[in-house]
Order: structure tokens, then sequence, then C-alpha cells
């Protein structure tokens, strides 16, 4: 097998003391003594039988015991280039080294919750691979390559920021005769759909690859890291493919690259704390050196409010952004809730005129019939709102159409007289895929579809839309205050930004804050009184009166004291983004 790609036909072999992954071709197997824990190389072949499986994730170490992780079942998403095969993950398994039966049940319960944990993250639908194509590089990156580089196995020479189970990984790539068993899986959102223009049938393939440095959810990470990585980081790729002839256009995504953060605290939009103030600067250059590293010249375009809580962030992000630190970088404010109120959706043409020329100048790569590469992408819009979701989806969604009518010009889709007409099968596809790439990445951040989706999905802004966003904002709410601390942990492991280490006191360990516990218990008794006394008749109504008004003033103290406790009240991350942590900052 060319060490070029991963091992694809697997087989698991267990005895009572050992663990063997082999692959049909490969000069070794991965050898795990579960006793001891040691992992190298085995032998390529294993007397005792073994089941087929479709890849290894990893090996993590919890309180009983280690686990391997590997993939059991797959699903075909279809050829990303025409010839090679992307899988998505649709089921894994957690096989254990050993379990100790003398184990307390204190440490049952600890690696329990452990295992919800990694559960929760594995079992989110959007993990990616492919045995034959690296899956971690924009189709421009890859062609700019040496033989070198492509003799290298897939784990090798991976964009590391895309690579989710790297830390996994770890003991299994450390062996150079085992790097042909590490499969990169990349977190994300993709669709590989076959069209219709004109007569003319193409692929329309849309990925978007997250990374993974300062992973976390909605209100638990925002803004830039010590090393400019920034929350909500996604590289999103749109292809086509015709006749032989391949395009692709890359724009990015990412949290305003300042230091700042957005605590959830019960309320429904927290107020954003800036930090840091005198290295704004420094970790804005960081942000953007690597933005031009990967992507060449940047235009900012900066959604976000001038006015109530996002008007401090707006003016501080523009103040730093607007100095010109670094050659190739524009930046553009464009406040979309003002220029667009009032349904005035006509008014993102206004953006668009002024991205127009660099949009034409930036480019994007194209591949002819021969296999020569005629055109690179030179430049990439960055978008970002506050959360860099709903209005940023919008926005993508605009340049990304710029763009592809230029391809299908190219490709000779399209005539030089022709457009893409509004009402065909087509353009019904192309805004619901990138409604559909905007859905997924909101719900890896939020847990809830994209807002203004009635827009991307059919280019007009509607009042049952507005509803719905209503509803799903209320969802946001209940998923941020109430269920994300165990989602971020969940990340948090999975990447391992945590790593459970037996002779340290694990943070799931602690008991929870007490007012968590008994302040929402309090209330709920309270409230069970009142209803209790308004259905229950007293033998005076002045008494009766005088019990409701007591209970009633008693609960509005209380919930006086859910705003001043919120912190504690909040669903709040325990292993890596902890609420003294932030407060730290």
């Amino acid at each position: 097998i060319n060490a070029e790609y991963g091992y694809r036909e697997l087989k698991l072999h267990q005895t009572t003391d050992k663990l063997f992954v082999t692959a049909n071709g490969a000069p070794h197997s991965i050898s795990i003594d579960t006793t001891t824990a040691e992992v190298g190389p085995g032998p390529p072949n294993v007397t005792v039988p073994g089941r087929e499986i479709c890849g290894v994730v990893g090996i993590i170490n919890l309180p009983l015991t280690q686990y391997l992780i590997v993939i059991t079942e797959k699903q075909e998403m279809g050829a990303i280039d025409g010839t090679n095969i992307v899988w998505k993950m649709s089921k894994y398994e957690l096989i254990p080294f050993h379990e100790s039966r003398s184990a307390s049940e204190a440490t049952k319960q600890l690696n329990a919750t452990y295992l919800s944990l990694l559960h929760k993250a594995l079992s989110a639908d959007s993990f990616y691979f492919s045995y034959t194509y690296d899956l971690s590089h924009t189709m421009q990156r890859l062609a700019n390559t040496d033989q070198s580089f492509k003799n290298l196995t897939f784990i090798e020479r991976a964009d590391e920021r895309f690579v989710w189970n790297r830390y996994l990984l770890a003991q299994v790539e450390i062996c150079s005769e085992l790097t042909g068993f590490a499969l990169p899986l990349i977190y994300g959102v993709l669709s590989i759909t076959t069209c219709s223009l004109f007569g003319k049938t193409f692929e329309f393939v849309l990925f978007s690859r997250r990374n993974w440095n300062r992973i976390g959810v909605r209100y638990f990470v925002r803004g830039a890291d010590d090393n400019g990585n920034v929350a909500n980081n996604v590289e999103t790729e749109q292809i086509v493919r015709y006749n032989g002839q391949i395009a692709s256009h890359v724009n990015t995504r990412g949290s305003i690259p300042l230091f700042w953060s957005q605590r959830s605290n019960i309320t429904y939009k927290p107020y954003v704390k800036l930090f840091n103030h005198d290295q704004q600067k420094e970790v804005f250059i960081k942000h953007m050196q690597q933005q031009i590293a990967l992507y060449g010249k940047n235009i900012l375009v900066s959604l976000i409010d001038n006015k109530g809580k996002e008007k401090e962030i707006c003016q501080s992000f523009t103040y730093v952004a607007s100095q010109k630190l670094l050659p190739g970088v524009r930046y553009i404010h464009f406040d979309f809730h003002k220029e667009c109120s009032k349904m005035r959706w006509e008014n993102l043409g206004l953006l668009m005129d002024q991205i127009s020329e660099d949009l034409d100048s930036f480019g994007y790569y194209f591949k002819d019939r021969e296999g020569q590469v005629t055109n690179t992408q030179s430049g990439v819009v960055r978008t970002n709102c506050i959360d860099c979701l709903d209005r940023t989806n919008v926005v993508q969604g605009l340049i990304a159409r710029n763009i592809l009518t230029k391809q299908l010009h190219k490709m000779g889709v399209l005539t030089d007289d022709q457009e893409i007409p509004s009402n065909s099968q087509f353009e019904y596809v192309f805004k619901n895929r990138w409604a559909d790439n905007g859905d997924g990445i909101a719900y890896q951040y939020t847990s809830t579809p994209a807002l203004k989706s009635d827009y991307t999905r059919t280019g007009v802004r509607t009042r049952a839309g507005l509803l719905h966003d209503g509803y799903k904002s209320m969802q946001r709410y209940v998923q941020n205050n109430f269920l994300d601390g165990h989602r971020q942990d969940s990340y948090d492991l999975l990447v391992g930004n945590h790593r459970y280490v037996s002779s340290e006191e694990s943070p799931l360990a602690k008991p929870k804050h007490p007012v968590g516990v008994f302040l929402p218990a309090v209330i709920g008794i309270f409230i069970a009184l009142l209803i209790l006394k308004l259905v229950i008749p007293e033998e005076t109504w002045m008494s009766q009166l005088s019990h409701i008004g007591l209970y009633i003033a008693v609960i509005a103290f209380l919930l006086k004291q859910v705003v001043v406790w919120g912190d504690y009240l909040v669903d709040q991350p325990r292993l890596y983004h902890t609420l003294n942590k932030a407060k730290a900052e």
C-alpha cells in the first residue's frame, strides 16, 4: 500500500491480554498489551480471529483504564475530487484495555462521567475521513506540494488545525511503523451534490473544516488566546467539478481576534468583557500573521453592531484593525443589523460593492482538463459577527454566489451572456447547501440551527422566519445556560485540553457550588407552596391573601438572587474553560 494512503482494510483481534489491529498489506500491526498498556508494532498476521473495523480513532486514558477507540461503521459521502471517496463516521466503539474489579465506587462513577463526555463528543454526526485523500488541506494547498510531501502518510503531513483526533493518536503516531494506521478525523460540514444547469451536469461540493485550536461553545469560548488562535474558526471550501475541470474557492470565519469574553450568567445576552487591553494589538497581529501565511491577502469584514452590548468591542476592533499594522490586510465594518433593519436586505449589495474588486483580484483555484493549474487564489475574505454564525452565513453565501458564477463561466457551464436563473433547480440546491452548511456550523457552536436561514435558503427574509428565529433564540438560551458546560467539557476531553492523570484529583470529582444546587430547590419549594395556596382555600380570604403575598415576595427576592448568583446557576465547564479561569482574566 502506497505510504500516501492510510490503511483501509482493518481487523481488530482480541485475546485475554492483547489487542491487535491488522491491515491488509501492512508490514506491521498495532499491538497493545492490555496489562501494561504498552503500544507498539506487532506481527502483520495474527492467528486469533478478528472482526472488521473502519479505522482507528485513537487511545484515551480514563480513571478505570485506557480505551482503544475504533470506527465500526461509516457512511459514504461521495468523491470529493471525482475519484477519492470521503466517509463519515456513523458508529464507533470504545474497547477497554482492562477494568479493575477492585476499583472504588467513586472511581467507577468518575469513569462513567468521563465516558459520558467522550460519547457526547464522538456522537456528533460530523466527523469525516478518507483513506485516499488528504481532507485537512484545500485543493490549492495540495496542488502546491512536492513529492517528499506526497510520500508522507496523512497524519504526518496533515494540517494539524483540523485533525481532531491528533491527541488521541499520539501513542500510535509515535511509532513510525504505525503511522499508516493513524486516520485523521476532520470535524465540520460536508455536502457533495450532482447538479444540472442548462443541460450540463456538474458536481457541487461544500466543505467546512473546523479548527480545534481554541475549540469551544458559544459563550464559554470567545475571542483569541495568547497564540492568536480564535474561537469558532472555520475554513470553508466551495468546489465545482465539470468535464475534467476543478475549481475551488476558500473563505474563513473566526471570532474577533482580540482578548474578550462573554460568559453565560443566566441573563439572555451577557455583557461583552474586554481584557488585556495593552496586548490587543499584539494578539491581533499574531492572528493575522497566521491568516496571511495560510491565505495571502485578507479582507476583514466585521458585521457587528456599533451600539448596545456590541458597541465597545466594535469600536475596539475597528481601532486596532484600521491601523494598518500589517500589509495586505483591509478592514471593513458593515453594521448588518442597522443596514438591513426593517427588512432592507437589498442593502447587502452595498457591502458586496465594497469587496467586489478585491474578490476579482484574489481570484480562485482552477485546474484544467490537462491537470494544469491555471489560476490560484491569492487572498481571502475573513468574516465575523459576534458569534460568527447567522450574519456571517448570509454574507459568506453571497460571496460564494459571486465566485461560483465566475467559475461556471470559465468552465463553460454558463456562456458569457448567461447567469444562474433565480428559479432554477440549481439555485435551490445552492442556497439550501449553504443554509445546511450554516446550520451545521451553528449546531457545533450553539446546538441549534442558524438564524436568518430563511434568507440563505430563499433569498427573502420573511415574518415567519423572524418568528422561527425567536423560537431558536429561546432554544439557544436554554442550551447556553443549562447544558453547554457538559458539551464544553466533552470538546476539551476529546482534543486533549484536559487529560486525566490518576495522581491528581479530577475537577469532575469536586462538588459543584452549593448555590447552584440549593437556590433552584428553594425557589421550586416556594413556587409549589404558592400553587397550593392558590388551589386550596383557607378559612379566611385575608389569611390566604397574606400567605400568597408572602410567597410572592419571597419568590421575587429569590429571583433577584438568581441574577446575583447567575454564574453558579449556569452549567459551567469543569475541566479546562472553568469559571475560575474566566474570572482570572
